[in-house]
């Protein structure tokens, strides 16, 4: 086997990256209009005819398919827990770190509104957790009790106190509800246990979630499951920072995907507690990933506008409110569009650096005065002080010069008045994956992590 050919069906492109596995390098990097709101098998013909066109007949026939899927929005979850710092946190961050996109999260008893607001949702996953072992059962057996009657037509993931995991099973099965029990996600205090609900999670998406039409031929026609994209980014992050046993990874670093809808950040490194700060709150990932649902170029760009402030914004743009508004209306009308002139491109570029500076402010961990448990300073989250690298992707990047691209992403960096309080860098170093390869490194990895992570290493440039 000489090639790799890697899939990714989004809503709005479908990609195809053609990997030579001897020679570790990209031979084809093609994106065409997504077809998966009509038929996927559309848009894996044209990737396929492009592959066959780059490597040849022969070698297609013998190489390797593998796909990923963020069509239809990704994959929809709810998650149900017991306390906001603790197991809501944790359960966000399995739900992200299997390639979920989080639309709605209750803490405590679930009430009758947090029951109308989940069916709202269009959850196809709900994740219960909460309760340490020989903790909590009592709330956690209603809120399973609750949740059973309620019959909400999704299936369910009881990832909490493993002593009543088969009493909550039973509850869901007895009204034909499909549940599924992983392993308790913070068993002991300070303890992250997520694996076992990840694979559950990846597990629903193959078999049952994948909603993009023509799916079925998908499946046939590649070799491995279809993974959710997200998934496969984590995982290619994950081997860029710490290599492989022949090559060096990069160390820890932060990464900004910047779409139209959403904006990714992840986060490779060990949280580590700041100077004289007790930690608080759930446990934090080595890999770690959040979605920002509202921060988008297109679709999203009228939340950002709220967040920012009109008048704000405007000022930035230096343009009259009416005038940026008029431009934001025109990206949420068409999630396509492309800036083609020079006043446009101020617009795209405001956006960004404005995407950046509050998405990366969510990811990251803080620290606050206050007394806790005989400590002054209070961290609650990931301590990212240490990181010296940030890699962008995402269209708006890409496409960028590189003055432009570099003032976006240096966003992510604290100012004088967040020092000792928001848990990011004060200087970085930019690069982006001009090839966007990180999802066909992720579906690669398991088969050749060192051609993985040498077509990551190649894609990345210096901004």
């Amino acid at each position: 086997m000489k090639y790799a050919i890697l899939l990714d069906f989004g809503s709005t492109y479908t990609k195809v990256v053609c990997v030579n596995l001897v020679q570790q390098q990209v031979v084809l990097s093609d994106k065409f209009p997504s077809t998966v709101h009509t038929d996927a098998g559309i848009g894996l013909c044209r990737c396929f005819e492009a592959a066959k066109h780059a490597i040849g007949e022969e070698n297609f026939k013998s190489a390797l398919k593998l796909s990923t899927s963020s069509a239809a929005g990704g994959l929809r979850m709810a998650v149900s827990g017991l306390t906001q710092s603790l197991s809501i946190e944790a359960g966000r961050n399995a739900s992200f770190g299997a390639g979920g996109k989080i639309v709605y999260t209750t803490s405590g008893l679930i009430s009758e509104e947090d029951m109308e607001n989940i069916k709202e949702s269009g959850a196809e996953i709900l994740l219960l957790c909460g309760g340490y072992e020989e903790g909590n059962r009592r709330h956690i057996l209603r809120n399973a009790e609750a949740l059973s009657s309620a019959k909400l037509n999704i299936p369910v993931i009881y990832a909490g106190n493993s002593h009543i995991s088969g009493e909550v099973r039973r509850m869901f099965s007895s009204r034909g509800m499909e549940c599924f029990t992983a392993e308790n996600i913070i068993p002991n205090v300070g303890i992250l246990n997520m694996e076992s609900t990840i694979s559950i999670i990846r597990n629903l998406f193959m078999n049952r979630i994948t909603n993009m039409k023509g799916v079925g031929v998908v499946r046939e026609m590649v070799d491995g499951p279809i993974i959710p994209t997200p998934a496969s980014v984590l995982s290619a992050g994950e081997l860029l920072c710490n290599g492989t046993e022949r090559e060096a990874g990069i160390g820890p670093y932060m990464m900004a995907d910047i779409g139209g809808a959403t904006t990714d950040i992840y986060s490779f490194a060990e949280n580590r507690s700041y100077e004289g700060a007790k930690q608080i709150g759930s446990p934090e990932p080595f890999a770690k990933r959040t979605v920002e649902g509202d921060m988008g170029m297109r679709e999203s760009s009228v939340c950002l506008l709220k967040e920012v402030g009109k008048e704000r914004f405007a000022m930035k743009c230096k343009v009259s409110q009416k005038v940026m508004e008029q431009a934001v209306q025109k990206r949420i009308s068409s999630r396509a569009y492309i800036a083609d002139t020079d006043f446009e491109k101020i617009i795209d570029h405001e956006l960004a650096c404005s995407v950046v500076h509050i998405s990366a402010r969510r990811h990251a961990g803080t620290v606050k005065k206050e007394f806790y448990d005989g400590y002054r300073l209070v961290q609650r989250g990931k301590n990212l002080l240490e990181i010296k690298t940030v890699i962008g992707t995402g269209g708006i990047l890409v496409n960028s010069q590189r003055e432009e691209a570099a003032d976006i992403l240096e966003n992510v960096k604290i100012g004088a008045s967040e020092k000792g309080n928001i848990l990011l860098p004060e200087d970085v170093h930019v690069m982006i994956d001009k090839d966007y390869v990180f999802f066909a490194a992720g579906l690669l990895r398991s088969y050749d992590e060192n051609a993985a992570l040498a077509i990551m290493k190649k894609s990345l440039r210096l901004k």
